[in-house]
């Protein structure tokens, strides 16, 4: 055992490695017990501990996990920055015969080729060298049996959180943002979910809830920094919804219903289709945020196409009617900072106005939908006992699916009609543009706005603008 470096005469150099697979601490207790060990063990062998190499919450089992702490240590290594490895155990230092090779490589290179001391790979329970086809073996075998056991207890695992998930119980370290780690709804951050939901039904857009949520101090449930695509997962996992899921998996009953969590959710699977409907992403097609308030909303009154917003100075702008190699006839246009006033006006009176209950009306689909989605499983359960051939079962399905589709796309449609925003009058100025604009969406189908009487005489008239209400049953 070489324990001095030969060149210099100095004590070799070994960094202490600690690693705990799965914890949701930024530091976990097992850390620091391993240390406990492994700090006095190379002390005891006239060792100089280098700086610790810790990997917190990372598997050594997993390849697609990339180990930083594990990774620096071998780039000092082969910087020639230590000579070699102390950890508790080493299923803590290998899991992976990949990761056993690169360090026998290593090893070999920094000891045959460049006559530095032989590299050290040691644990309170064995010494193994790694520069030796003898200790190579030995570590091969042993790392194959700590994999193979890893690989057992995964399988395990998995079954047994598999069967418990089936039954409703989720049991997850990263609850989802809106849940306690018990698994029971955050009644704080589940209103702010709810509160989301209900703006994205109005048209707001998850990156400007992600703005919101930034100003306001708001971060993911593993305290990281909340973006459009972070409150658009949130919305969109079946579990907002109360359904069970396993490893990305929407886990479905034998009466072909998704299965229930025992501890809830926040919305029912009805809503939830609709939101995932309404935050479905499309290759290729982003939704833009408008700089102007009704840029959304206007239609020329002379050819029917959009109007624009064009900029003439940094404090006034024009809408315009678009050009005509864009579709438009270029010849109506009207004062964007004038015509904002006005319809903003129209809508501040429309919402001082009492608003009267309207009465919910359930989804006349629904029990089709349910007997569909009956029918479904009941055929799946006839082909798997036997009973009915795959040539008469899935053709079958495959009628009922699309009918089942179609009638969740009408009872997504349904609840989008139901989702409406709602806001006093007086916090019109403070809430934000893409809600100001959800909300005129609400009053107005489009505004219309007719040429002018002289546009030369640059005098706004306001009868111009043509509001077209929205209907009272939407």
């Amino acid at each position: 055992m070489n324990r001095i470096n030969a060149e210099t005469n100095l004590p070799l150099r070994v960094g202490p490695y600690a690693r705990i697979s799965d914890t949701d601490e930024e530091r976990a207790p097992g850390i620091d017990r391993q240390f406990r060990t492994v700090h006095p063990f190379i002390t005891s062998r006239d060792a100089v501990l280098t700086r610790d190499y810790i990997d917190n919450d990372k598997s050594a089992f997993k390849p697609e996990v990339f180990r930083d702490a594990f990774e620096s240590w071998l780039r000092d290594f082969i910087d020639n920055k230590n000579d070699g490895i102390a950890g508790w155990d080493l299923d803590r230092i290998f899991r992976q015969n990949t990761d056993l090779e690169r360090v026998i490589t290593a090893y070999c290179d920094a000891y045959l080729k460049k006559g530095r001391p032989k590299p050290v790979l040691w644990t309170p329970s064995m010494t193994i060298d790694l520069t030796d086809p003898d200790g190579q073996t030995v570590a091969r075998m042993l790392v194959a049996v700590a994999n193979n056991s890893s690989a057992k207890t995964v399988k395990r695992v998995t079954d047994f959180y598999r069967d418990e998930a089936l039954k409703g119980n989720i049991y997850s370290n990263y609850p989802a943002f809106y849940r306690n780690k018990d698994g029971s709804i955050n009644d704080e951050k589940g209103a702010v979910t709810l509160k989301a939901i209900e703006d994205v039904f109005a048209g707001v857009r998850p990156t400007a809830l992600a703005d919101e949520w930034r100003t306001k101090g708001i971060t993911t449930a593993r305290g990281g920094r909340v973006t459009g695509e972070t409150v658009r997962r949130i919305l969109i996992h079946p579990g907002i919804a109360g359904l069970a899921v396993y490893r990305k998996e929407l886990l479905i009953g034998d009466d072909g219903k998704p299965i229930k969590r025992v501890d809830g959710g926040l919305i029912d699977e009805t809503t939830w289709r609709a939101l995932c409907k309404e935050l479905a992403t499309k290759p290729g097609r982003r939704r833009k945020p408008t700089k102007a308030l009704l840029s959304k909303f206007l239609r020329c009154g002379l050819c029917g196409s959009r109007m624009v917003r064009t900029r003439k100075t940094d404090t006034f702008f024009m809408y315009n009617c678009q050009s005509v190699d864009a579709g438009g006839c270029a010849r109506v246009a009207i004062s964007g900072p004038r015509l904002d006033k006005q319809i903003t006006a129209l809508v501040l009176a429309y919402l001082s106005q009492p608003i009267d209950a309207v009465k919910e009306k359930a989804f006349e689909g629904q029990a089709r939908l349910d007997e569909v989605t009956v029918k479904i499983a009941e055929l799946m359960t006839a082909y798997r006992t036997g009973a009915m051939s795959g040539s008469l079962v899935f053709p079958s399905i495959k009628e009922l699916e699309d009918e089942q589709k179609l009638l969740q796309a009408q009872a997504a449609k349904h609840v989008r009609m139901k989702r409406k925003v709602t806001t006093a009058a007086d916090e019109w100025d403070d809430i934000g543009l893409e809600r100001q604009q959800a909300i005129i969406g609400e009053i107005f189908e489009v505004i219309v706005i007719m040429p002018a009487s002289n546009p030369k005489s640059g005098v706004y008239e306001a009868e111009r603008a043509k509001p077209v209400w929205c209907s009272p049953e939407q």
